[in-house]
């Protein structure tokens, strides 16, 4: 049997860490990727081989991949991980930090697909598993430029998907909710570097309500078994939604419409 090639970005640390060791413990050979060489070097193993890159750096990506060809001759898997959430009013993120978050978490994806779909197309198979947001469905105050990087992808992969199924290409889209990771600690992080007047300090406070259950969240191991599954079914879910508030948020976006989801999400921040 030929070995399944995959690929991970954002493999240093959280969802991308744990789906890398999970694919690799199911007989893929997995090429991990993130900026930390450090911690890309922890996980290296028979059958884990890291890739030190940034996903803004093209040049860098080219070379991976050509790498992965050269080495392999086949690329099965992309799972499009690397990301980070810039929090903030819209008003008050800068310019500057709201096309970084875009450069990261759309373009970064984008250039990951362009570069993998070639060879997925020659061969007439693969999956590509872009790791959304339950904000790529609905969008919270403060979370406004992370969560129009996840409507992005979530447009994006849903074109994309009509694009290449003719060429034997699957396309699936986790939307992770809360999940206990380092995730949340660089997002607060980001946040205290934006300068908001007093009339936001509600929106701020009521981000850090939002984002207190992390500790009590599921860690990122349900979301790599679900990647697990969509690369290993003949024909997977076009969208997960993990945990149960992921899917009970969209649920309830749908049901109660813009005006009252929004008035309950104002009490819940109490904002």
């Amino acid at each position: 049997m030929i070995q399944r090639i995959a690929l991970v970005t954002g493999a240093s640390s959280g969802i991308g860490r744990a789906t890398a060791g999970l694919l690799a413990r199911n007989g893929f050979y997995v090429f991990a990727m993130a900026r930390r060489k450090e911690r890309l070097e922890e996980i290296r193993s028979d059958h884990i081989e890291p890739i030190p890159l940034d996903v803004t750096d093209v040049e860098a990506i080219k070379a991976a991949i050509s790498h992965i060809i050269t080495t392999k001759g086949r690329i099965d898997v992309l799972v499009n991980n690397a990301g980070f959430g810039q929090l903030g009013a819209v008003e008050c993120v800068s310019m500057e930090a709201a096309h970084h978050q875009l450069e990261v978490n759309v373009f970064g994806y984008a250039r990951f697909m362009q570069a993998v779909l070639p060879y997925m197309r020659e061969q007439q198979s693969g999956c590509i598993v872009n790791i959304s947001s339950v904000l790529g469905k609905i969008a919270l105050p403060g979370f406004g430029w992370y969560a129009a990087s996840k409507h992005a992808v979530e447009a994006l992969s849903e074109a994309l998907r009509g694009e290449v199924k003719a060429f034997g290409i699957d396309v699936v889209m986790i939307a992770p909710g809360l999940i206990k990771t380092e995730f949340v600690t660089k997002e607060l992080e980001l946040l205290k570097k934006v300068k908001h007047p007093p009339a936001y300090q509600k929106i701020i406070l009521g981000l850090y309500r939002l984002l207190a259950g992390e500790p009590q969240a599921p860690g990122p191991e349900i979301i790599a078994k679900a990647v697990l599954e969509a690369v290993t079914q003949s024909i997977p879910a076009v969208r997960h939604a993990l945990p149960w508030d992921s899917k009970a948020a969209v649920i309830a976006r749908w049901l109660l419409g813009g005006r009252l989801f929004a008035w309950a999400t104002r009490q819940k921040m109490r904002i």
